[in-house]
């Protein structure tokens, strides 16, 4: 079974870093902006842009690291197939994983800049208030971007293209499938149905799809899921 939890770990703890010193540089941006009159602050909160200043702060670094995993991972496919004497994947397929690795790099983009406005408003107002630069720090401290959201978000992502990069290798090829994971009290109801009915021989690509195992490729039992279809 692939292991992606190293390679969200090591995401998360990039982007903790970086928002590290994202951080650092925003108070300066504190203790400037609360110099300024009404005027003059406006007119810098409007070209103040918090998402390219995170991303400069390696957050964009940290993306670019993790796009190399999802590349691992479809690597690793397509030589298990090799070993198989599956034909390598070509054309819409790859196309395929490509847009689903795109988009979900969009949604952890989209989800650091909605930690950006968050903090921009944040700060516009405690600025326009008066608030003291340090309670301002304080206040903007309490607002992480590494939170479970991105980190449950992450994983689900790269755990659903490691599925779906297995699944469009093998598709159509006659192999038997495994459904691998724990089996413990957080296991939803469906993948224990999928674990304790598997048949001897694997399931076949065809029983999958039907409406008899509710745990499909890719999505698995759902968002965070911890199991993954396997070639038997």
């Amino acid at each position: 079974m692939a292991q992606v939890q190293p390679a969200v770990d090591a995401f998360i703890s990039e982007i903790q870093r970086a928002d590290n010193k994202f951080k650092k540089d925003l108070n300066k941006v504190v203790s400037s902006f609360s110099k300024m009159s009404d005027t003059e602050l406006i007119n810098s909160m409007s070209q103040l842009n918090l998402l390219n200043e995170i991303g400069e702060s390696g957050y964009a670094q940290a993306l670019n690291r993790l796009e190399g995993e999802y590349a691992k991972l479809l690597e690793g496919a397509i030589k298990e197939a090799e070993r198989r004497g599956v034909t390598a994947l070509s054309g819409p397929g790859l196309q395929g994983l490509e847009i689903l690795k795109d988009l979900n790099t969009e949604q952890l983009i989209n989800q650091v800049g909605t930690y950006a406005d968050t903090l921009k408003t944040q700060l516009f107002q405690n600025l326009y208030a008066g608030i003291p630069p340090n309670q301002i720090v304080s206040s903007l401290a309490g607002t992480d971007l590494a939170v479970h959201q991105l980190n449950v978000a992450t994983y689900t992502g790269i755990k659903t293209f490691d599925d779906m990069a297995r699944y469009k290798v093998f598709q159509g090829t006659g192999v038997k499938w495994t459904y691998l994971g724990p089996l413990d009290d957080r296991t939803r109801d469906s993948c224990r149905e999928t674990i304790l009915n598997e048949p001897k021989e694997g399931y076949t690509e065809e029983q999958i799809n039907s409406k008899k195992v509710r745990t499909k490729f890719g999505t698995r039992g759902g968002f965070n899921c911890r199991h993954s279809w396997e070639v038997k």
